[in-house]
């Protein structure tokens, strides 16, 4: 995240340029204040007053013109930003959803919203406006010295509240965090699951798991509310104090002779301006805390999915896998598994449920790295060849069949440029063709919102078309059969039979013993 945020520091400069003037500026008025009392009130002149109040307006117009531009350069900021990095923390999302046994990192979009907000709210304006507090608080041991000891004194008692506050609400905050993560996971696995809640009766106990998960974040949010309105209060309470101190310091300099009446009403002033940007910065601590938070998880999510594999792969003279070991947990699911494979050759991957099969299945694309062993497409480790490129050639066939939101040529293309020419052949080399042509709007039928919800053997036999789609020549096919009737298994026995005179490489996953049959080589785990 360090390297992207570097790039904004020009802008993020400007804006503080911005600041400067601006806080120059907001001493127009308290300066006025004092001349007005010691200077006009004085002398009597309208020539002087006239003059005076003015360059007061004349310099606020400025000001707010310039608190104007700041404000749209700080939001522009945060939209530049989000444009640069979005696309990288999905990518990171995505490559962090499919990493055996990592954390689901689905909140990612969330953390850089938080970030782009902060960036665009008064946080950002209170750690811009803080660095003029020691100035100040200089102008004003200017006027006394022994104004300006009470304006430390009170800057400082409540600087110490606002570093009190971190350290009180820093834990809350991130347990805070976690619990409404969990909450949110929670919240979208019982509503992509609400058809076997119901069916099932698990209603009342999802409800019970709910109001757990619910209750824990509304505990977290009200000691949060409650400890940050706590030191609110005690800071407000300590500025207003500091504030009439300072006046009242002020009259007695006054009465003595020490100070005149526009001294000791610029000082007070000064002192409410001294004390506001530490006050502001108490009351955004919320959102600070929350993107630190933010930008933690995103530097970990950005920094797993920043590694560089450049290679761009050429169909081997072999496909292999050397000694692969993979553990999940403390789980080992795949113990020094080997195997070699020649273009045109099925190899078909049997065993029990929970053998390791699907796990095999994502190593042998390269979706997971084992912990020992390595898969090689020619001489060449798969690890070190671009992701992107592989895809291309790669076709696979999950076991959990899912489409995405678009029309059905859309998902043949994944999701792609359409080249409808490509999607056909492949739909009909999927034996899909036909089954296609039947939708309400054949190739261009929309899936998902708006449009229809195919069956489990319609899902199938796209997905397997969106597999062949531009001729891979590594193909993986997880169960591909589940979800097929038995014209549908006829038709898949079909494609593979052509799939081998391709000369293609095709591993399968699978249960079936006539397809178990049709393999030149046979790995049972």
């Amino acid at each position: 995240m360090r390297k992207y945020l570097v790039k904004f520091l020009p802008h993020l400069g400007c804006a503080f340029f911005f600041s400067m003037f601006i806080n120059v500026l907001a001493l127009a008025y308290i300066m006025y204040l004092r001349l007005l009392f010691d200077k006009v009130m004085d002398s009597r002149s309208m020539e002087t007053l006239v003059f005076l109040t003015a360059a007061v307006i004349g310099l606020y117009i400025v000001s707010g013109i310039l608190e104007v531009f700041r404000s749209k350069l700080l939001v522009r900021i945060g939209v530049k930003f989000d444009q640069v990095v979005a696309g990288r923390i999905f990518s990171g999302m995505l490559g962090n959803t499919v990493a055996a046994g990592s954390p689901k990192h689905t909140q990612g979009l969330k953390d850089l919203n938080s970030i782009r907000n902060f960036l665009g709210g008064t946080g950002i304006f209170a750690l811009f406006d803080t660095p003029w507090v020691p100035v100040y608080l200089a102008v004003i041991f200017l006027f006394h010295p022994l104004l300006g000891y009470i304006a430390c004194a009170g800057a400082l008692t409540l600087f110490l509240l606002v570093v009190a506050q971190e350290i009180m609400t820093a834990r809350i905050q991130a347990r805070q965090s976690q619990a409404a993560l969990e909450t949110d996971q929670f919240l979208n696995s019982s509503m992509r699951n609400a058809q076997t809640v119901y069916a099932m009766g698990m209603l009342p106990a999802m409800t019970r798991r709910w109001n757990q998960f619910n209750s824990q974040g509304v505990y977290f949010e009200d000691t949060m509310a409650a400890r940050n309105g706590f030191f609110q209060s005690l800071a407000k309470f300590f500025m207003m104090g500091t504030v009439v101190i300072i006046m009242s310091t002020g009259a007695y300099l006054v009465i003595i002779n020490e100070a005149t009446l526009g001294t000791m009403v610029a000082s007070a002033m000064f002192m409410s301006r001294a004390l506001s940007p530490i006050m502001m910065l108490g009351n955004a601590w919320k959102s600070l805390v929350e993107a630190r938070i933010a930008y933690s998880r995103l530097d970990g999510l950005l920094e797993d999915s920043t590694a560089e594999r450049r290679q761009e792969p050429e169909k081997p003279e072999i496909y292999r896998a050397e000694n692969i070991s993979v553990s999940i947990g403390e789980t080992l699911v795949l113990k020094k598994v080997s195997f070699e494979l020649h273009p045109g050759e099925i190899l078909a991957v049997t065993g029990s449920s929970g053998a390791g099969k699907t796990t095999l299945a994502r190593v042998l694309l390269g979706l997971w790295k084992p912990e020992q062993g390595r898969v090689f497409l020619g001489n060449t480790p798969m690890d070190q060849v671009d992701p992107v490129l592989l895809g291309k050639k790669v076709g696979f066939m999950p076991q959990e069949v899912e489409l995405f939101s678009g029309t059905v040529a859309e998902n043949i293309a994944r999701m792609g440029e359409v080249d409808s020419e490509a999607v056909v052949e492949a739909a009909g080399r999927a034996g899909a063709h036909e089954m296609i042509l039947g939708l309400p709007k054949g190739y261009d039928t929309r899936i998902g919102a708006g449009g229809i919800n195919p069956s489990g053997g319609q899902k199938q036999r796209i997905v397997l078309a969106r597999a062949l789609y531009n001729d891979p020549w590594l193909l993986v096919f997880d169960e591909p059969d589940s979800h097929l009737d038995q014209s549908g298994r006829e038709a898949l026995k079909g494609v593979l039979n052509g799939l081998r005179e391709k000369k293609v490489f095709l591993v399968l996953m699978t249960h079936n013993k006539e397809l178990v049959g049709m393999a030149d080589r046979v790995l049972d785990l």
